[in-house]
């Protein structure tokens, strides 16, 4: 471990903590006329009485300009609607919380706190309950979240070098997605397991002739002069009503662009033509960017009067 990663801020609890069974999403957007430090003393209010399960908050561009206006992570900003092949539309608010444990019952004990804490100064505008089973398996019957990075390089990939603006802190990215199970379910073994790249029953990567170049494992594991472009995923299935139901996606980075060109990569709108063919059964209806500050930095955002 080189001393600039030994050194590196301590991210915010729970980012590393798997496999977080029950999770929980709500993204807020700020009342504009809201005092700053009002809402700076109900984040700290949000985030004290908190037993048994990891809250992190994650902020927009907009809102951390405006509660941090000293400086600023260099790719901070708000997600832009992409158009392609397909459409992954821009949903982009100002604060995300993230919520998960292994005790659904703290967890939502947390839920209902924050909200109340934050009722007089935001709306919600996203509300989220996902849940893991004992593979990790998606609501298609596939592992999700196989290729994440491990020990040392999941901290390479998830926090912002040592050194820069926002060490220790991670760029994320948040995206609602609904499935079209019955579509999905209704190919053959193969022809799914083609659609995401892996074996479903042994979660094997394709090989060869046998990984279509527009699968999902294609179309995101990317690499850039020969580096890979690894992200840290947390994602969840939800599972809301029965024409309501996907995956609530959220990764962590340590530069936006290993986010911003998987997604350009998946709706098609690079040079080769080809898009993800997973979209054709799973549609995203949200999109964000955000900025989770290391431990420290949120703790200094909070002290500012």
């Amino acid at each position: 471990m080189s001393s600039e990663q030994q050194w590196m801020p301590a991210p915010q609890p729970g980012l590393y903590s798997e496999p977080g069974i029950h999770a929980h999403y709500c993204e807020m957007q700020l009342h504009p006329a809201a005092a700053n430090a009002d809402i700076r003393q109900a984040l700290a209010s949000a985030l004290l009485a908190v037993a048994d399960c990891y809250v992190a908050v994650a902020f927009g561009a907009d809102a951390w300009d405006r509660l941090q206006p000293d400086w600023r992570p260099a790719d901070l900003q708000p997600f832009a609607t992409l158009q392609g092949q397909y459409r992954m539309p821009s949903t982009q608010t100002d604060l995300l919380f993230w919520i998960h444990g292994e005790d659904r019952g703290e967890v939502m004990a947390a839920v209902i706190h924050i909200n109340q804490c934050l009722a007089p100064y935001a709306d919600i505008q996203r509300d989220v309950s996902g849940f893991k089973n004992r593979e990790s398996r998606d609501l298609t019957g596939f592992v999700d979240g196989t290729a994440n990075p491990k020990e040392q390089q999941r901290i390479i990939a998830s926090q912002i070098a040592a050194g820069q603006p926002g060490a220790g802190g991670s760029y994320v990215f948040s995206q609602l997605w609904r499935h079209k199970l019955e579509a999905f379910q209704q190919l053959p073994l193969q022809q799914q397991e083609g659609v995401i790249g892996r074996t479903r029953d042994d979660n094997i990567e394709l090989q060869g002739d046998d990984m279509p170049a527009d699968s999902h494992v294609s179309r995101t594991d990317l690499k850039v002069d020969g580096v890979a472009l690894k992200i840290y995923r947390r994602s969840t299935p939800y599972y809301r009503a029965a024409d309501d139901r996907g995956l609530f996606f959220i990764c962590f980075a340590s530069e936006l662009r290993r986010i911003s060109l998987q997604l350009e990569s998946m709706v098609g709108a690079g040079d080769d033509g080809l898009a993800d063919r997973l979209m054709q059964y799973s549609t995203p209806l949200s999109g964000s960017y955000w900025f989770m500050p290391a431990q420290a930095d949120l703790l200094q955002l909070l002290k500012e009067s």
